[in-house]
């Protein structure tokens, strides 16, 4: 189990650089082949689907049942309960499959700002990406029977397979003159290649078959109480960003759709950088709850990460703030200069979010996600009805506020109520310790960085941007070490340098 857990981890990380390397290198030459407005339809379909392809919760909770039966060596619980889903599955691509033809049937209806033309390629796209999606969603299920035989390496392996053979072939397939079509059939042939692949892995090396005939409404009530809140939380957060495509599409049109997806690259590279971090304090925070004046020690352990995850990625934030207009010139080009106040408006929630994984952790820990996924389903309302508003007057950069107003509202706001009136969080305290000294760094550093981007021209953007990025990561460097870090971060970062950890 430990070299497995480790194999994944490893193989996670490597998804991580992998990805972000991919997306750097290889989107803005596939959008500048394909047009930015194929790309549009693209991220449009793919979105669009993401509301109706969800597990709802389902998988973790199946991996979590699978589980605790094989360790009880029940092998005819582990083929009912998979049956029992199954079935389950099957009424839910059923009920899907109903929807996404009225969806079909009305696309020029719904999506009044697409083109004759582009409502014909959206038609056609939406049919193939449909498929493969749904048969991907079919077997999410089997997913879960790895999680719970520990075979996560294999999972993590299918995935590097996954997005190394899609760029591949992709590459081939544009370099030969083959257009948006070409980029939906790849993605296709990959997700039912690693779907066979998995199903032949399980046969080989699982001694399950599937009951279909099983019946358990008892336990199926279980299984969707279980996975409940984490599912309204889930759907949540899926309609808070992917909604914007398709308001874009009502409102605005493609370019604006494309300008709006390279938002949400860099949106998702910030947040896997920060949550690699995170995700090992179940345990930790588990064992403090057993104990007295626990709300104390919980406040303790998330000051002391919340510290850590701002003093990483404060230089990514003050980067992105200073330097960002630069960096997506130079990535994507001119056309796509408005995606960097996008950018901005997803990104700077962040700052106090991604210090607050311990909170959001000791949520599980107490059972009270009933309270996030209330706020949730509140930002994801009011981001959408701001950003129909304002996306017909001001297309991507209006999705951009109507998303930053939700989150900052319910995610920001809301939920740091929570954490302090209902959970008893001492969130003042945090706020102090977490962000008191970092102001120190951070506003000095932000001024010098307006200094130096307004008043210091160089002949070369690119040489002015490489330029000034070293010098304030040098900055950043010296004003952390100097007033922003306490004793033991230093000592901790001593040790690391030393090897010691």
């Amino acid at each position: 189990m430990s070299s497995q857990i480790k194999s994944a981890a490893l193989l996670s990380y490597g998804t991580i650089v992998l990805n972000i390397i991919i997306g750097f290198l290889y989107t803005p030459w596939m959008i500048k082949t394909i047009g930015m407005s194929d790309y549009g339809l693209y991220i449009l379909v793919t979105s669009f689907l993401s509301y109706f392809v969800m597990d709802f919760g389902l998988s973790a909770t199946i991996a979590r049942y699978l589980a605790k039966y094989k360790i009880e060596n029940k092998i005819n619980e582990m083929q009912n309960l998979l049956g029992l889903v199954g079935k389950v599955y099957i009424i839910l691509n059923f009920i899907i499959i109903i929807a996404l033809f009225f969806v079909y049937l009305y696309s020029n209806q719904i999506f009044t700002k697409l083109t004759p033309g582009e409502v014909i390629t959206f038609k056609n796209i939406f049919i193939i990406v449909s498929l493969y999606s749904l048969l991907s969603f079919s077997f999410v299920p089997l997913d879960s029977v790895f999680i719970a035989y520990e075979k996560f390496s294999i999972l993590k392996k299918l995935d590097l397979v996954n997005k190394l053979g899609t760029v591949a072939l992709m590459i081939i397939m544009l370099l030969l003159g083959f257009k948006l079509y070409a980029l939906v059939l790849v993605n296709a042939f990959f997700t039912i290649l690693v779907i066979l692949i998995k199903i032949l892995v399980s046969i080989k090396q699982f001694d399950l078959s599937i009951n279909f005939k099983y019946r358990d409404s008892l336990l199926l009530k279980e299984l969707f109480k279980f996975s409940l809140w984490v599912s309204i939380i889930g759907i949540a957060q899926r309609l808070l960003v992917n909604v914007a495509p398709t308001v874009l599409a009502m409102v605005s049109g493609t370019k604006q759709i494309a300008i709006f997806s390279i938002a949400i690259v860099i949106e998702g590279y910030i947040w896997t950088l920060a949550h690699a971090l995170n995700g090992l304090f179940l345990p930790e925070i588990s064992k403090i709850e057993t104990r007295e004046n626990n709300k104390v020690e919980v406040t303790n352990l998330m000051i002391k990460v919340g510290r850590i995850q701002l003093i990483v990625m404060g230089v990514f934030f003050i980067g992105l703030i200073i330097l960002g207009k630069d960096f997506v010139v130079l990535w994507m080009g001119e056309d796509f200069s408005q995606s960097y106040y996008v950018i901005l408006l997803l990104v700077l929630p962040s700052i106090v979010t991604v210090t607050q994984e311990v909170a959001y952790t000791y949520l599980f820990v107490i059972n009270e996600l009933k309270y996030r996924a209330i706020l949730f389903i509140g930002a994801s309302i009011i981001s959408f009805g701001i950003s129909y508003y304002l996306s017909s007057y001001y297309g991507a950069i209006g999705s951009g506020i109507g998303i930053f107003t939700g989150i900052m509202l319910c995610h920001v706001i809301g939920m740091n109520f929570i954490y302090w009136k209902r959970i008893k969080l001492d969130i003042p305290r945090f706020f102090k310790e977490c962000f008191g000294s970092q102001l120190l760094v951070w506003l000095p550093l932000l001024l010098f960085g307006f200094f130096l981007q307004n008043y210091i021209v160089l002949p070369s953007l690119i040489i002015a941007f490489i330029i000034k990025g070293f010098i304030l990561i040098i900055f950043y460097i010296i004003l952390q070490w100097f007033v922003g870090m306490r004793v033991n971060e230093k000592n901790m970062i001593i040790g690391m340098l030393k090897g010691r950890i």
